[in-house]
């Protein structure tokens, strides 16, 4: 607060000359303001807040009692309203330097935004890779499971024919044993007709002997016939079993090496790098072949494994989204409290301006001034300044909105990636139970095959 000179003292006997000697004051000033000089330049005093036009339109003969101020109060006021000038230019230098601080900060967070949003792009373009290489592994899969079972199919009509073989080669078999129990039972017979004939008669029993040479000849011919007859199908039938042994053995082999595949299967994920070439076979025959076959279903189920595993650094660069994003919000804080702070700011603008008001109407008295219309000038501009602040302020807080609006539109999209993830993730569970299922079906044909074994 600015303190003016004490009151007036109390008026002795000679008010009237005090009178007197006031309007002679008002008038020199007067004369002294027409001049161009200042009142002050000859070290008189001059009236405090009262226009010289106003003094002087008073009634000559009636008293006022209005408070004077000497020049070195005035020189005090000056100086003191210099000073708070001084200091709201720096205020408004200050404020304007953060202002260009915050608009860096805004860019930066534009440029950082942009570069999320590629990231987010991108992300969608690999869950979308991702989603098709999964369609045509599902449909290279199928392809060969029909392969597999129409491959299945044909080993198994194989096999009904060879146990349609052997099945006639035992028929004929018995046939041939029960033939040679029938020409045992007719010798009997004829041996019993012998004895009988040759105690009727000894002619006969001459002529049965001459006829039981002839037909002791014809039964061994019959039956070296019927022996050879049956070491061929005995022979027959045991390079049937054999055949069938050796394809049991096969189907041993291919169980072994089932398994070998499988086992190599959960060792692949090991053995990735420093996986060699297959190993050298022996002439190739259908069940190699089969092997080689299922060998490449294994290293296509590899394959997926590692695209499940891309899928599981796809959901890492998600999860890192997700800190990127928190600290997105984190720098949305913070440039909340700074628009706070800038309202702050705005609020003590509006009270330095009342104080400068203030100022000017005390400057409006201030005689040693160039002119009077510098004041109102200079605060008309600092007045401007403070409006174009305050557009700068609403400007700031208008690109934090659309900041806002595009963190949330950010955290949409995070949402969506983060629901592909999860489908690419039940996909892959799907895959892996394809593959749990191929794994039965190929245990289920061993044991069907081992039970044929058991069965023939």
């Amino acid at each position: 607060m600015i303190l003016r000179t004490p009151p007036q003292r109390k008026r002795r006997a000679g008010s009237g000359a005090g009178d007197d000697a006031d309007l002679g004051l008002v008038k020199s000033v007067g004369v002294a303001s027409a001049t161009g000089r200042s009142p002050v330049s000859d070290r008189r005093l001059a009236l405090y807040d009262r226009p010289t036009a106003l003094a002087l339109a008073d009634a000559p003969g009636e008293p006022f009692d209005d408070m004077v101020c000497t020049y070195h109060c005035r020189q005090m006021v000056k100086s003191e309203f210099m000073v708070a000038l001084d200091t709201a230019e720096k205020q408004v230098q200050e404020y304007q330097t953060k202002l260009v601080a915050l608009e860096d900060q805004l860019s930066k967070s534009e440029d950082e935004r942009m570069q999320f949003l590629d990231k987010l792009n991108y992300v969608e373009q690999e869950l979308a890779a991702t989603k098709g290489r999964e369609s045509a592994l599902q449909e290279r899969l199928l392809k060969e499971l029909g392969e597999y079972q129409e491959r299945y199919r044909g080993q198994v009509m194989k096999i009904n024919e060879l146990e349609v073989q052997l099945n006639k080669e035992i028929d004929s078999r018995i046939s041939a044993e029960s033939s040679v129990s029938s020409a045992k039972a007719l010798i009997k017979d004829l041996e019993g007709d012998l004895h009988r004939l040759s105690e009727s008669s000894e002619r006969e029993k001459k002529t049965l002997k001459k006829e039981l040479s002839y037909v002791k000849e014809d039964l061994s011919l019959s039956a070296s016939k019927n022996n050879a007859e049956l070491e061929k199908t005995i022979l027959r039938a045991e390079n049937y079993e054999s055949e069938a042994k050796l394809l049991n053995e096969q189907l041993t082999n291919l169980k072994k090496q089932l398994d070998e595949c499988l086992s190599e299967k959960n060792e692949m994920e090991l053995k990735l790098l420093n996986s060699s070439a297959l190993p050298n076979q022996h002439a190739p025959t259908e069940e190699q072949k089969l092997i080689k076959l299922l060998q490449e279903e294994l290293r296509n189920y590899e394959k997926e494994v590692h695209e499940a595993k891309r899928l599981k650094s796809s959901h890492m660069n998600v999860e890192l989204l997700k800190e990127k994003l928190l600290e997105e919000q984190g720098r949305r804080e913070r440039a909340e409290l700074e628009l706070s702070k800038l309202q702050e700011i705005g609020a003590r603008a509006h009270k330095l301006e009342l104080e400068l008001a203030s100022c000017t109407a005390l400057l409006s008295n201030i005689p040693d001034v160039s002119s009077y219309a510098d004041i109102p000038q200079k605060i008309a501009d600092l007045q401007k300044q403070a409006l174009t602040y305050l557009n700068e302020v609403g400007e700031v807080t208008s690109r934090l909105k659309e900041l806002e609006v595009a963190l949330e539109y950010a955290d949409l999209s995070k949402q969506q990636a983060e629901g592909e993830a999860a489908l690419a993730k039940e996909r892959a569970a799907s895959a892996t139970r394809e593959v749990k299922r191929l794994e039965l079906m190929v245990s289920s044909t061993c044991l069907l095959r081992s039970v044929k074994k058991e069965i023939s």
